[in-house]
């Protein structure tokens, strides 16, 4: 290389110190002199590089975006809870805590004596009831006692005390038309005897009208005497008015016998309308009866608690015997038998756009460390369509993910959750030396993949969301 002087004058290069000279310079000489150490020119190198290399590797490499929710094990055909109908007292607990059992087969027995003893006040009316429906029935025809069918199952002295009964209306009501026959029957007779003394006076009249007109002429010959002719006239006289008389009578007999005719279908008429309504409303107790003691045998059924399904019992929470028990608790579940496990997640508001069916899952079990003893995999299967709202807890944390919005429009104090469901690709897991099945009920947290994202987008993200929201007056 050449070296000029100001001028453009050429001359002699520089020389160049040595490491020895430098050192007896002064000491901002000796830096000036010195030349850069190669090892730093290298690092700066390297840095650059590196980071040439970091931005190339965060712009083409990606993360997976998840949804992280909460859940449990449960199975497939949910777990069976077994509650009470009605305020009971334990009398029997059949089973224990992780018993195998039938479906049928009778888990807890409570106290049936009060309803038992309803249901028994309740067949004892109905049976009374329906006696009385065939009695009545059997009254309404012609031969009460031959037509009298009692049901088959009631007791000989209820029979037998509705037989009686029977007997003695029917006699009753016999006596009462009896009656009124014997009585238009005495009247008939009379009307017959009447008409027949009408028709003789009828026949006799004639007779008796030609002897006075005889007399009448004899006397007005004075061929007869006087007291001959009064004395037929007389008779003629008498014979007229009885004529009258029994005439009358008849007529009078006539009313009689078509009143108590009158009478006597009024009175069967009567004891059939008094039967008929006594029949109408012994069916309806009978029917009403007949319903209560079908809701009574059901109650006094449902105190002895029975198995839903096949499977195994689990959260007893009875064990005193004499011990009361309430509606609707919960006394035992039973978990069914050869149901697949899968997890029920509660999906936020907030992610449950982004969720699909079929998408993959990662679910970290609480009981056994992630990082010890790996993860399980699984697949969404369904989301529900519509939203719970539960009450927010006070602390979530790992609820602001990195670069999220942290405003909400759900309600104060509450949150918007959707269920998913999770199969699980197996139900066991290796724990140290020995395998562990999955029980319903542990908790889990889901990681749901979404999608992807590259790494640069993933660290720009805060600062997108910063230069979005900043600076911004309403």
């Amino acid at each position: 290389m050449k070296f000029a002087d100001a001028n453009g004058r050429p001359v002699a290069a520089p020389r160049t110190r040595g490491r020895i000279e430098r050192a007896f310079l002064p000491a901002a000489l000796e830096i000036i002199e010195s030349p850069p150490p190669p090892l730093a020119g290298a690092i700066g190198g390297t840095i650059i590089v590196l980071f040439c290399l970091a931005l190339a590797w965060a712009s083409f490499a990606a993360v997976d975006i998840v949804a992280s929710a909460p859940g449990r094990v449960i199975p497939s055909g949910r777990t069976k809870v077994v509650q009470p109908f009605e305020t009971g007292v334990v009398r029997a607990i059949h089973v224990r805590d992780g018993q195998t059992v039938k479906a049928g087969e009778l888990l807890i027995e409570l106290d049936p004596t009060i309803n038992a003893a309803e249901r028994d006040h309740l067949q004892g009316d109905l049976f009374a009831a329906t006696l009385d429906v065939a009695r009545l029935s059997a009254l309404l025809t012609d031969d009460p006692l031959g037509s009298f069918r009692p049901p088959l199952n009631v007791s000989g002295p209820l029979v037998a005390s509705q037989r009686q009964l029977l007997s003695q209306q029917a006699e009753e009501h016999r006596a009462k038309l009896a009656s009124l026959d014997s009585q238009k029957a005495q009247k008939q007779a009379e009307l017959k005897t009447l008409l027949e003394t009408v028709a003789k006076l009828e026949a006799t009249l004639p007779i008796l009208q030609q002897r006075v007109e005889i007399k009448s002429t004899l006397y007005a010959r004075e061929v007869g005497s006087k007291a001959n002719y009064l004395e037929i006239l007389q008779v003629l006289t008498e014979t007229q008015h009885e004529l009258l008389v029994q005439k009358s009578r008849s007529h009078e007999a006539e009313a009689a016998v078509t009143s108590i005719t009158e009478a006597r279908a009024q009175t069967a008429a009567e004891f059939k309308r008094t039967i008929s309504a006594d029949l109408v409303e012994a069916q309806r107790k009978a029917t009403g009866l007949g319903e209560d003691l079908i809701k009574a045998t059901q109650r006094t059924q449902l105190q002895q608690l029975t198995s839903p399904v096949d499977g195994t019992v689990q959260q007893l929470s009875v064990h005193t015997l004499g011990g009361v028990v309430t509606p609707a608790q919960a006394l035992l579940v039973v978990v069914p038998a050869e149901s697949r496990l899968e997890i029920e997640a509660l999906v936020s508001n907030r992610d449950i756009g982004f969720i699909q069916i079929g998408q993959e899952a990662e679910i970290k079990v609480d009981t056994f460390n992630f990082t010890r003893y790996g993860l399980m995999h699984g697949r969404v299967q369904s989301v529900s369509q519509d939203a719970i709202t539960q009450d927010k807890p006070a602390d979530r944390s790992g609820d602001a993910t990195f670069g999220a919005a942290a405003t909400t429009s759900e309600p104060k104090g509450k949150e918007f959750l959707y269920q998913a469901r999770i199969s699980l690709d197996q139900s066991q897991m290796q724990i140290d030396d020995r395998t562990v099945n999955l029980s319903p009920g542990m908790a889990v947290t889901v990681e749901i993949k979404t999608g992807k994202r590259s790494v640069l987008s993933y660290l720009l993200s805060p600062l997108l969301r910063y230069k979005q929201e900043s600076l911004r007056e309403r």
